[in-house]
């Protein structure tokens, strides 16, 4: 591709100038001769539409505002990839782009640390009630006695269940394993016996786990499937301790059922960092739950994950620029099938 006259367009937040400085660092400058970064401005669909219509590559737009929908996926005739600055991919249509011969990849990997760290850090907090605990000592309330009232306990002993055990699931048991609690798993690909072994955990069916487990952690993506996975049925069958933390996708829980169940005291807390809506709106009834912690979806959100997340970015798009095959392909397409247009 070195020589060609290649647009790249930026859907994120990002400078062109910043993106083209980042890529420049990775190609040499016959590789980069040609090449135009350009960041999106508009405002409108059509806007969209006419810009993705002329872009060769389109790096996505990483708080998945700007959505790369089938009808835009179809405009995208020059696209030959598209790279998606975060782990989460939901607002590309990857089956359209499937269709129309695009290779769609995401920064699988970039955030996995941060996300398990957070995770971690949502149910101790949850555990130890550290939210109430934080408010009456600011309000000179000495509540040492007072906290067991309300239950504070440890996560050793506990049966911890984790819903999806891919990067972040299997970081986030490595984690858990010396704090002592007994793990168990779910996930649509069920580990093998080593793999089982190595982490420390058991396969359950979903139901099983639900009703088995002291704390249930959620690292799965939003799929057909997975919408609502955690819905009042399965919320009815928890433990009236059990903790429920969620650092996925907020529409896997169903929000009003579960802040139903914080407020009549049938599960014991909850520690959210995503929800259906984000930013979150005023009317969401978890808002005035009590029990939950509530984070602004930032569990991937560390200095060093950008930074990882933008090296991976910048190094696949540079990948494409020499002609190399990308890496994390999330929707099967292999690069270099499609024949850009124009």
């Amino acid at each position: 591709m070195a020589g060609d006259a290649r647009k790249v367009l930026v859907l994120s937040p990002v400078p062109a100038e910043m993106a083209l400085a980042l890529l420049k660092a990775r190609v040499t400058e016959e590789e980069a001769r040609g090449v135009r970064l350009e960041s999106y401005s508009g405002s409108s669909r059509e806007d969209l539409k006419k810009a993705v219509s002329e872009a060769d590559v389109i790096i996505g737009d990483y708080t998945n505002n700007i959505a790369l929908d089938a009808e835009v996926m179809r405009s995208a005739k020059r696209c030959t990839f598209i790279q998606q600055p975060s782990t989460g991919f939901q607002h590309i249509d990857v089956d359209e782009a499937a269709r129309q011969g695009i290779p769609v990849a995401n920064a699988a990997g970039g955030n996995t640390a941060a996300v398990a760290e957070h995770a971690m850090m949502l149910i101790l907090a949850c555990l130890k009630k550290l939210l109430l605990a934080a408010e009456k000592t600011r309000r000179c309330q000495w509540a040492q006695d007072e906290m067991s009232l309300y239950g504070v306990f440890e996560l050793e002993g506990k049966t911890l269940g984790i819903i999806g055990m891919g990067r972040i699931g299997r970081e986030l048991a490595r984690r858990a394993r010396p704090f002592g609690p007994r793990m168990i798993y779910h996930d649509v690909v069920r580990l093998t016996p080593e793999e089982e072994e190595k982490l420390g955990t058991a396969y359950r069916d979903l139901d099983g786990l639900v009703q088995e487990s002291d704390v249930i952690t959620i690292h799965i993506p939003l799929t057909p499937q997975t919408t609502r996975m955690i819905d009042a049925q399965r919320l009815a069958t928890m433990k009236r301790s059990a903790v429920v933390i969620n650092v996925s996708r907020g529409e896997i829980i169903d929000e009003q059922a579960l802040a139903q169940a914080l407020r009549e005291g049938r599960i014991g807390g909850a520690g959210l960092d995503v929800f259906s809506e984000e930013p979150i709106c005023p009317e969401n009834p978890l808002l005035d739950a009590p029990n939950a912690i509530l984070t602004p979806h930032i569990a991937g959100a560390t200095n060093e994950s950008r930074a990882r997340i933008i090296d991976i970015t910048i190094d696949n798009v540079a990948r494409v620029l020499r002609g190399e095959t990308p890496v994390n392909v999330v929707n099967g397409v292999v690069p270099g099938t499609r024949r850009p247009a124009g």
